[in-house]
């Protein structure tokens, strides 16, 4: 993968990479309003259809958006001046996604945990303490991801952290 892309591929590898993040980030948001709504309801049914929504947002928008998002972030970086390990600011990004995937499997856990307690329990469900602990620990990892997510649109946007020194450049300054 070593030949650069034209200008008109980066283009519509960009595109897709930002439609992946809107995906991922969208899915996100949705999250956390179902989050936010799983809190104020005094429905058992609507828990239920809650998490098991969740569960379909995770699917149709979460994981192929990380998925997305790395695969197009690869080629970007390989393919481009950027490189995969030239700047802090795509080292950073790339350590986070890693974070956001492995992190979003144990969502997943909590998520289908709840699914099966609302499914049986409904409205009682809230007087369970696995439940309520997955109900709970959904909502501050939820909302980390959230900022992680969008942590890293400020990074794409600012690249705050410059370009990594060579060891030959290194080596060449005499340290």
């Amino acid at each position: 993968m070593s030949k650069k892309l034209s200008q008109n591929q980066k283009s519509w590898w960009l595109i897709t990479h930002l439609l992946f993040t809107a995906m991922w980030i969208g899915g996100g948001f949705t999250q956390i309003i179902m989050i936010v709504l799983i809190h104020l309801t005094s429905s058992g049914e609507f828990l239920y259809v809650a998490h098991s929504f969740m569960h379909i947002f995770d699917l149709a928008l979460i994981i192929p958006g990380a998925l997305g998002v790395v695969i197009t972030g690869i080629v970007l970086s390989a393919r481009t001046h950027w490189g995969l390990t030239k700047y802090y600011w795509i080292i950073s990004k790339e350590a986070i996604a890693l974070i956001l995937i492995a992190s979003g499997g144990v969502l997943n856990i909590w998520v289908q945990d709840a699914i099966q307690i609302t499914l049986t329990e409904r409205l009682n469900a809230l007087n369970n303490t696995a439940y309520l602990h997955d109900r709970f620990m959904l909502g501050l990892f939820g909302a980390g991801q959230l900022i992680l997510l969008v942590s890293v649109v400020w990074i794409s946007v600012k690249k705050p952290w410059g370009k990594r020194k060579s060891k030959r450049f290194a080596e060449a300054a005499g340290q």
